[in-house]
């Protein structure tokens, strides 16, 4: 008995079933670096709140341990709120942005430092919103800002050896015979 062995025209060919694989560990390479720096960055939020809210309590002169208690929890309530804030955008903004500058070759680190401010920008405007709290307080604004910036920086520089990488594997597949190229996107 003779087996039919015609491929089915509607499966991906074996490359780019590979491709498509290759694409998702990307992508989750670079999640798992986008949690890092959200840890990285809430830790220095949260640094950054504590330090402002005592140094205003030895200039103010009422620092006492209630109110240093007080500043070190309201720090760790920043540290959970903003991780919380930058798991959801890292799973929800960036990893689709990361997956759509990975198509078009664009390996930089500008296009989330934006992406990192807008999420902060929206998170201060929805903080304000609330009616039956008080807005931030600038404290909270600066170090929320500089968090940001800093998550976006340490993303960068933990992608770099990634991009690095993945920009010579590009060139050396384009510089290879014709015969053995591996199938480009």
């Amino acid at each position: 008995m003779r087996r039919n062995l015609r491929r089915n025209r509607n499966a991906p060919s074996t490359a780019e079933a590979n491709e498509a694989l290759i694409e998702q560990i990307r992508a989750n390479v670079a999640f798992e670096h986008i949690v890092v720096s959200v840890l990285a960055g809430a830790g220095v939020c949260s640094a950054i709140l504590l330090t402002l809210r005592v140094g205003a309590l030895l200039i103010t002169g009422s620092l006492s341990v209630s109110t240093l208690l007080s500043a070190l929890f309201a720090s760790v309530v920043f540290l959970f709120l903003f991780f919380l804030v930058g798991f959801a955008a890292g799973a929800a903004i960036v990893t689709p942005l990361f997956r759509a500058l990975e198509k078009s070759r664009r390996r930089s680190g500008w296009p989330y430092g934006a992406a990192a401010l807008g999420v902060a920008a929206a998170s201060l405007i929805a903080a304000t919103a609330v009616p039956a709290a008080q807005g931030p307080s600038l404290a909270a604004v600066v170090s929320v800002i500089a968090a940001s910036i800093v998550t976006s920086i340490i993303f960068a520089r933990r992608m770099a050896p990634h991009w690095a990488a993945a920009e010579a594997a590009e060139r050396e597949a384009a510089a290879a015979p014709l015969g053995f190229r591996l199938p480009q996107r």
